[in-house]
C-alpha cells in the first residue's frame, strides 16, 4: 500500500489525537489503534507499521510518542511528523492536569478504583496481543527462540534484569557475529 500523494497536517493531527484521546492506557494500548487506523486509511501496510513499531522501541521515549513521530513521518515528512506527534501529545496532557485536580477529591470512590482496576486489565490484554502479532509477524530462527525462551527463564528467575539483559545482548551479537561470518 503506497501513498499516492503527501496527506495534509490536519487529517493526521486528528487521526493521532482522536487514537490518543480515546484510547485509556497509554503507549502500547494505542498500538493496535493505530495500526487499524493506518491501514483502513491506507496511508501504510501492516508490516511496514509494524516495522516502525519495533524502530520506535529503539528511541528512548514513550512508544506512543515515537511511533507518531515515526508513522507521520512515512505519511508526510517533517509536517506528518509534527502533526502526529502534536495529535498525541495533548490528550494526555489536558487529561493529566484535570485528573490531578479531580482524583484528589475521590480517589477513594469505589467506581474510580473498579475504573482502575479495569482500565489495567484491558491494558494487559492490549499488550499481550501487540505482542502476539509482532512474534507472528517476525520469522525466528532456532537460536533466536532459544535466545528468547532462556532470557524469559532467567527473567523470571533472576531479579537483577540489568545483568540478565547484559548478557542475552551479548550473546545475541556473538550469534549474530557468527552468522554474518558464516
Amino acid at each position: 500500500m503506497k501513498k499516492e500523494k503527501e496527506v495534509d497536517f490536519f487529517p493526521i493531527f486528528l487521526t493521532f489525537f482522536r487514537i490518543s484521546l480515546l484510547t485509556i492506557g497509554g503507549g502500547y494500548a494505542m498500538v493496535p489503534v493505530m495500526a487499524k487506523e493506518m491501514e483502513k486509511k491506507k496511508w501504510m501496510s501492516k508490516n511496514d507499521f509494524y516495522t516502525l513499531l519495533a524502530q520506535s522501541q529503539s528511541i528512548p521515549g514513550s512508544v506512543a510518542f515515537n511511533l507518531s513521530i515515526l508513522v507521520g513521518k512515512k505519511i508526510s515528512g517533517l509536517k506528518g511528523s509534527f502533526a502526529g506527534a502534536t495529535g498525541v501529545i495533548l490528550p494526555p496532557f489536558f487529561t493529566i492536569i484535570l485528573i490531578g485536580a479531580l482524583l484528589s477529591k475521590f480517589s477513594n470512590s469505589p467506581i474510580v478504583i473498579g475504573f482502575l482496576k479495569g482500565a489495567y486489565g484491558a491494558v494487559i490484554g492490549l499488550i499481550a496481543g501487540i505482542l502476539y502479532k509482532m512474534i507472528a509477524l517476525r520469522k525466528w530462527n532456532f537460536l533466536e527462540v532459544l535466545v528468547g525462551i532462556i532470557g524469559t527463564f532467567f527473567l523470571i528467575l533472576k531479579s537483577d534484569y540489568v545483568l540478565v539483559i547484559f548478557i542475552l545482548i551479548v550473546l545475541t551479537v556473538w550469534i549474530g557475529d557468527k552468522k554474518w561470518k558464516s
